[in-house]
Parts: structure tokens; sequence; C-alpha cells
């Protein structure tokens, strides 16, 4: 029953980690603007993906780490940085042909393809993206891990 739990505030809590991701972005924009009307759908991706990380990738290395007894806030906290960061890793900015894009990135309009080839900005956007989505998976295990702790330590004084 606790794993359930743990798991359900892995979940639970990345929306709110996206949110404060955003948050930065959202203030200090040029001029005001309203909250995108596709937020509800996005959030509801958000859990979506997160529930079969977590599910998939998360449960199965916590059981793995419990079974050579390294369960430790800091081996869940590595391994839930590197399971959300790595997949990300693999779609860095390739070369497209004849195409050129253009992006606002923290308020900034910025080139991100000039004819087919990634710019800086591209690059810094792909490694801001690992980090950002290692961050969502670290503070989900951390998350994840304090919350089995509690209902691990709740149990052995009932």
């Amino acid at each position: 029953m606790r794993i359930l739990l743990a798991q359900i505030a892995a979940i639970l809590v990345q929306p709110a980690i996206l949110f404060l991701r955003f948050l930065p972005d959202y203030l200090l924009a040029p001029s005001p603007q309203s909250f995108p009307s596709g937020i509800g759908s996005f959030l509801i991706f958000v859990l979506i993906f997160a529930a079969g990380a977590v599910f998939f990738l998360g449960i199965p290395i916590f059981i793995l780490l419990r079974k050579f007894n390294r369960d430790s806030w800091f081996s869940l906290g590595i391994s839930g940085f590197l399971l959300s960061a790595v997949p990300v890793a693999f779609f860095w900015p390739q070369q497209i042909e004849g195409y050129s894009a253009s992006s606002n990135w923290h308020g900034k309009f910025i080139n991100t393809y000039i004819e087919g080839l990634p710019t800086n900005h591209a690059w810094f956007i792909y490694f801001e993206n690992i980090f950002f989505y290692g961050l969502h998976g670290l503070i989900g295990a951390l998350v994840f891990y304090a919350v089995w702790r509690r209902l691990d330590k709740r149990n052995k004084f009932i």
C-alpha cells in the first residue's frame, strides 16, 4: 500500500514542478498574457507521462535498489534524474536541410535553426530541457522516497 501512495505522490507533484518551471517566464514576459487555453490538457498529458515513467521505470529501479539494499535518498535521486534526463538526451538538435525556425527563449526572440543548422541557442535549449526533465525525475524520486519512508516509519510505531 505504501508503494502505491508513494507512486501517487511522485506523479501528483509533477504539475506543480511544471508550474514552478514556467512561472518565471510567465511573470517576466514583456506583455501581459493569460494562461494558455490548453493548459488543462497539457497538465493531463504531464500526469499520464509521469504515471508511465514512475510505473515502468521508477518502480523497477526502486525494487532493484531495495533488493541490493541501496534504497537511499541519494541513489533514488540520482536514478530519478537519470531516468528522466537520459531519454530526452537522445533528441538532440539535428541538421535539417533548408529548415529555419525561431522561438521565444526566456522572453528573448531567438533563431534556433538557420538554413538547416541548429544555432547555439538550439543547443542551449537542448541542454536546458535535459536539465529540467532530470529535475522532474529528481524531485519525483525524492517525493516518492519521502512518502515511502514516512509511511514505513508510521507502520513501525503502530
